[in-house]
């Protein structure tokens, strides 16, 4: 455990990092960082910063490299790494010693691995083999992520200018048919860029259905009816055609997008993937060269996540999609600074209403992972979360006492 003088050096240079300052940027309203005592911070702020304490979970080590967890970093090269037991980890002492990760080129090797025994878990299965993987030898743990598919529009680029266009797309997708053929039954509609399950977010607004009907109407009303596109080279005619990014050896956003294209051809839009290297894509996406682009993306559990993609002012970096909505980001910033809990609470439900009426994606499912673990270990379950938070209270059943991770 930190002393409070070691974390707060810890902090500072925490803060001091490019990185964590786009990912967390509540970390600017940091002016200053005392100890106080043994086991307190006190944090000197230059204003109200109430998505600071949502993103205090960042990551802290000592300038010897050392971390706060259970186990830590003994080797690591590109064949893997070796975590050993830290005995003093403030919550108690892990059964498990050692913790060999092992990378593998292609998940149907790290399958075979764990059915023979030479690995005792696979950190990430995909929906179409949990059935395949899990048996008597192998338990399969399922948890929702913090994480949602969706096509992102650029909302710079005709026709996607139009809040309208961005609707009739929403209402146009069968988000349950896309979870039950693509995800297996994996997930959990998605219509907004908020989580689900925070506390303050209103339930009784009502989502996206499934309305292909009114979705043809909207479009109608924007101007674009059958044929408004003409045909093109292996294209048919559409009220509409766009392009949508696609990262190469995704093989599970390749299968979400053949489904969400079937779907929108169905109201008469021509979507066209284009897949491209993931350091392409990226770029891409960071200087707005895209029409659309599929991303599976962190929108919680904090309001922080869609604070970073859909807040004003448009950046560079996370937030390069061209969304621009004044009232949304009024309330970003309104709950950016506010603690009141009335006012949160008021304000979480009005954002869900306004980017309803001025969706920036096409919002598709919240996913689920799966985690594969050999059973010869208990796994201490804690409902809804990773078990990988758990792997210090794992025990075992046999008298093995090294776990090998993907």
């Amino acid at each position: 455990m930190f002393s409070s003088t070691v974390a707060a050096d810890a902090l500072r240079r925490a803060i001091g990092q490019p990185e964590n300052q786009a990912v967390y940027p509540s970390l600017a309203d940091i002016k200053a960082v005392r100890p106080n005592g043994e086991l307190e911070l006190v944090l000197d702020l230059s204003k109200a910063s109430a998505l600071l304490p949502e993103e205090l979970d960042l990551p802290l080590t000592t300038e010897n490299g050392m971390g706060t967890g259970p186990f830590r970093v003994v080797s690591r090269d590109t064949d893997g790494a070796v975590l050993e037991r830290f005995d003093r980890y403030y919550l108690g002492t892990t059964d498990i010693h050692q913790i060999l990760i092992r990378p593998f080129d292609t998940l149907r090797t790290a399958w075979s691995s764990l059915l023979r025994g030479d690995v005792d878990m696979v950190t990430d299965v995909p929906p179409e083999a949990v059935d395949f993987i899990r048996n008597d030898d192998v338990q399969v743990k399922l948890f929702a992520r913090w994480y949602q598919f969706l096509i992102v529009f650029n909302g710079q680029r005709d026709p996607f200018r139009s809040a309208v266009v961005r609707r009739a797309m929403n209402f146009a997708v069968d988000r349950e048919a896309l979870i039950a053929k693509v995800l297996q039954g994996q997930g959990q509609p998605s219509t907004g860029p908020l989580w689900p399950r925070h506390w303050a977010y209103d339930a009784s607004v009502l989502p996206f259905g499934f309305e292909p009907q009114f979705a043809v109407t909207l479009l109608d009303g924007a101007g674009l009816r059958p044929g408004t596109v003409p045909k093109g080279p292996d294209r048919p005619p559409a009220r509409l055609r766009f392009t949508c990014l696609l990262p190469e050896g995704f093989s599970l956003l390749e299968r979400i997008g053949l489904e969400v294209q079937k779907q929108l051809y169905d109201i008469g839009v021509d979507a066209r993937f284009e897949v491209v290297a993931f350091q392409e894509w990226d770029r891409r996406i960071r200087e707005g060269d895209f029409e659309a682009v599929l991303v599976d993306m962190i929108s919680g559990p904090t309001l922080a996540r869609p604070h970073l993609f859909w807040a004003l002012p448009r950046r560079e970096g996370l937030h390069a999609f061209g969304y621009e909505n004044a009232e949304a980001g009024r309330l970003f910033e309104l709950l950016r600074r506010s603690t009141n809990e009335g006012a949160i609470r008021s304000a979480v439900g009005r954002l869900q209403r306004v980017m309803l009426e001025d969706p920036p994606a096409l919002f598709l499912a919240w996913n689920q992972r799966a985690r594969a673990i050999s059973s010869r270990f208990h796994v201490a379950e804690k409902p809804g979360h990773d078990p990988l938070l758990t792997i210090w209270q794992w025990t075992e059943n046999s008298s093995r006492r090294t776990v090998a991770t993907q």
